[in-house]
């Protein structure tokens, strides 16, 4: 991950995933913006710079509703089977507005799962399998 992360441009970028099979999915730009993240944390908070980021499990929106089968289809079972209704953009900005508050100021290179704990409860077997891509 970290050859990726240090190509100085996007045409580079482009170049490498092109050179290393598996690396052109949406799993791999998820990793990637993780451990950018993680990576980024040291040298921004040198400079007063907190960074975090948020991993949305499937949130009800226009986009997700247009293509229902795909973005909302996996955690359907899930939701049901805990009583709960699919995520909303709302609780997506709370959580970012939580990350950037004086609340979270010790928390600093983390991306929090904000799925219901569905991708954590795949993991560890309490419900089905985890959705990881």
């Amino acid at each position: 991950m970290g050859e990726f992360l240090d190509t100085p441009d996007w045409e580079s970028a482009a170049a490498w995933v092109a050179e290393h099979e598996g690396t052109d999915n949406y799993v791999f730009s998820k990793q990637a913006v993780n451990a950018y993240i993680a990576r980024q944390a040291f040298p921004l908070l040198k400079r007063g710079i907190r960074i975090n980021g948020i991993e949305p499990g499937p949130t009800d929106t226009p986009l997700a509703r247009a293509n229902e089968d795909l973005w909302l289809g996996f955690a359907k079972g899930y939701n049901e089977a805990a009583g709960v209704d699919f995520l909303t953009s709302r609780q997506m900005a709370e959580t970012l507005a939580f990350l950037c508050s004086p609340a979270a100021s010790g928390v600093n290179g983390v991306s929090f799962l904000v799925d219901q704990g569905q991708v954590n409860s795949g993991i560890t077997g309490s419900f089905g399998q985890a959705f990881l891509g």
